[in-house]
């Protein structure tokens, strides 16, 4: 079983995928950042990372131990009071774990990218997902680019660092299944209709398990039914 480096670990997603992957029997790193460490749980974990990305000798010393890269970084809007930006929150991050990971010597690390459904070149915050995730795809690393709907977190054992759970709008997920049942639109259902944090947690861990490179990007068509092959 691989170790595995959770960027964003005090997230949505990174809180869930924690201890779902230590239940897979996988060790996980989670990374948490100095200011956060003071007010989640995950601080006082004793493998944690507490530091901030740009402290390269931390971060070089955690990534020679690792096999597996999982990064779901994002943006938090009350964040940007305090200066945050795209930039600083959802493309910088990215780049400082490939650029770590390409300083290691010997096999390559697995890259795992959890993005957003509709990120394309351009600006705004789809904008900034599509360059993060460029770097990645010209990394030269094994990699999985994920681009989930929107998260439900309400039956997940997700600690987000703000405190609140991702919901998807009332009966907006009805009706997308309602969507799958015509085949021509069983793919669009799939794509956009919500996503538990869980079953995303358990996707990832099968394409960690699997390490194989993702050449194109991987969406709810795939990502439902790689959870359920692990099921």
């Amino acid at each position: 079983m691989p170790t595995v480096l959770i960027a964003g670990a005090t997230g949505a997603v990174g809180s869930a995928l924690v201890p779902a992957l230590r239940k897979d029997g996988m060790k996980v790193i989670p990374h948490v950042r100095p200011k956060t460490a003071e007010r989640h749980p995950l601080g006082q974990d004793k493998h944690a990372l507490i530091a901030d990305l740009t402290d390269v000798a931390k971060l070089d010393a955690a990534m020679e131990r690792v096999q597996a890269i999982v990064c779901s970084v994002g943006t938090m809007r009350r964040r940007f009071a305090a200066g945050d930006t795209y930039l600083s929150s959802d493309y910088e991050p990215v780049a400082q774990l490939v650029d770590s990971a390409l300083r290691m010597k010997g096999a390559k690390r697995y890259f795992v990218l959890v993005s957003a459904l509709g990120a394309r070149s351009g600006s705004g915050y789809l904008g900034w997902k599509f360059k993060a995730e460029e770097v990645v795809r010209l990394s030269g690393l094994p990699h999985a680019i994920l681009r989930p709907s929107f998260l439900d977190s309400t039956k997940s054992n997700s600690q987000a660092s703000d405190g609140k759970q991702r919901a998807p709008p009332p009966l907006f997920g009805s009706v997308l299944r309602g969507l799958g049942v015509f085949p021509k639109m069983k793919g669009v259902s799939e794509d956009l209709r919500p996503i538990p944090v869980e079953v995303l947690c358990d996707a990832i861990a099968k394409l960690i398990r699997k390490n194989e490179n993702q050449a194109h990007v991987l969406t709810g068509r795939q990502l439902w039914p790689l959870a359920k092959a692990l099921r």
